[in-house]
């Protein structure tokens, strides 16, 4: 089953908050692709065997007739089923008329106070029916990866792999 995770978000942070849902999903389904308006996420996941493949679009986003736009560029991947992690209207209409089979998508008209990751949890845990969906994202690096930082820098200093936050107040 081919299934796209749409995550509407730019910044490296929030993209990366949502990664534990995405593998909940990738664990149900096999493999998934996201579709993402963050330029820097496929490097980030460039070694997850949960992650087929991360699409950047810096277009199709801005004005509500762009979901034309969105559509033609959803058929192109010929996906099942799409879990669309932002309450947006346009994206889930272009979802709809691409012939995706299942559309799951935030309740589209509740913007209003959302909260990040409550509002993933929920959408993720009523999605693939599950309970106690975890909220902490975890990250593959292969080993040899490892085992070349730990080859070039001291064993008795920190190594930060990777450094992403998030400027929201519920996602600090």
């Amino acid at each position: 089953m081919k299934t796209c995770v749409y995550l509407s978000y730019k910044g490296l942070g929030a993209n990366l908050l949502h990664l534990v849902y995405c593998h909940e999903i990738a664990k149900k389904y096999g493999p998934i692709t996201i579709i993402t308006l963050c330029n820097n996420l496929e490097a980030a996941l460039k070694d997850d065997p949960l992650i087929k493949k991360v699409v950047f679009i810096n277009k199709y986003h801005k004005r509500l007739i762009d979901f034309l736009k969105l559509k033609k560029f959803l058929n192109t991947f010929n996906f099942d089923q799409i879990f669309i992690f932002y309450p947006s209207l346009r994206i889930y209409l272009a979802s709809i008329l691409s012939n995706i089979k299942k559309v799951h998508s935030y309740p589209i008209f509740k913007k209003k106070n959302l909260h990040l990751i409550t509002a993933a949890k929920i959408f993720t845990e009523k999605s693939l029916g599950i309970n106690n969906c975890p909220t902490e994202t975890k990250f593959f690096v292969r080993k040899d990866k490892i085992e070349k930082i730990n080859q070039n820098f001291d064993n008795n200093t920190f190594k930060i792999v990777i450094g992403a936050g998030s400027s929201g107040p519920t996602t600090r």
